[in-house]
């Protein structure tokens, strides 16, 4: 045996061993005598020719190595439960199911909402997860493979494992009340802003770095006099009079049934993002998978800012 051809069993141990911190644990949880359970390990570790765990009085942890063959087994379990749940499907009359992953503003700052439902009248049998998660997240669940399409609004760079392409562009807006000084403003410079009160939106906290970068560069710290988790929440501290905010454009919220608010464009070139679509691999995409992926990369009328 080399640990390419490890067996279910031997890596359904190492995961639970990796997780639990114990091999006693692992044993029981995989339902195996402890000694069986460690005899496996200790195998896969001689074919592998290195060591996988670190063994003390405390318990186990996984080495560099170790870490790394967990990360590929849990990829060959999601692939085996989604390859028998899309046959499952499949045999019931259904075509599949799509892990999709968006961050806060793409969901609620764009046309996904509609695109999903056109998707759903054409494709009634196909079950999108569509889960709410930070960019970096995303990413992290792409290359695990725990999930099969995202959006997100990260500049981060994207492996070479995944593929990437334009999605919609947005941009970030200075939110205050009507009766601001600043209201008025066309646009405004972010440098500006550094002489009021700011709120800050903890978007996963990548709008706050993006933010305090900008103002490292014109040498000054970023202070927040709040911070809040939602937009929703910034735009009530805004209203009361209490800051500014920066947001995306999309989760403004200003308009007619919100007069005492008003969103002013940032001048800055930083503050228009372009929104991607992250999938893993064409080849390792199932076809209810590649589906949502052409619908969603599909040009829509409203695409003029692409």
């Amino acid at each position: 045996m080399n640990p390419f051809q490890a067996d279910w069993t031997t890596l359904r141990i190492l995961l639970a061993t990796v997780e639990l911190g114990s091999i006693t644990q692992a044993a029981q949880r995989c339902g195996i005598a402890t000694s069986a359970a460690a005899k496996r390990l200790q195998l896969l570790e001689r074919d592998c020719g290195l060591p996988l765990l670190e063994r003390g009085a405390r318990g186990v942890r996984p080495t560099a190595a170790g870490e790394a063959i967990a990360q590929h087994a849990r990829a060959l379990f999601d692939l085996s439960a989604r390859f028998a749940g899309d046959f499952r499907a499949f045999a019931s009359g259904g075509q599949g199911s799509v892990r999709l992953g968006a961050s806060a503003s793409v969901i609620a700052g764009h046309d996904l909402g509609a695109l999903l439902a056109g998707f759903a009248a054409r494709y009634p049998a196909i079950r999108v997860e569509l889960k709410e998660e930070t960019s970096g997240t995303i990413l992290h669940d792409l290359v695990e493979g725990r999930g099969d399409l995202g959006l997100i609004t990260s500049a981060s760079e994207i492996l070479s494992s995944l593929e990437a392409r334009p999605w919609r562009r947005d941009r970030l807006v200075v939110l205050c009340r009507a009766d601001h000084p600043l209201a008025t403003a066309r646009s405004l410079r972010f440098g500006a802003l550094l002489e009021h009160p700011l709120i800050g939106v903890q978007e996963g906290g990548a709008l706050s770095l993006i933010l305090d970068d900008a103002a490292r560069r014109l040498g000054h710290r970023l202070e927040f006099r709040f911070q809040v988790g939602a937009t929703e929440a910034a735009r009530g501290l805004v209203a009361a009079g209490l800051g500014l905010a920066v947001v995306p454009e999309g989760l403004a919220g200003t308009g007619p049934g919100t007069p005492a608010l008003c969103a002013v464009p940032l001048e800055e070139g930083w503050a228009r993002r372009q929104l991607r679509l992250i999938t893993r691999p064409a080849a390792m995409l199932p076809p209810a998978a590649r589906l949502l992926r052409d619908h969603l990369a599909r040009p829509t009328s409203a695409d003029g800012g692409r």
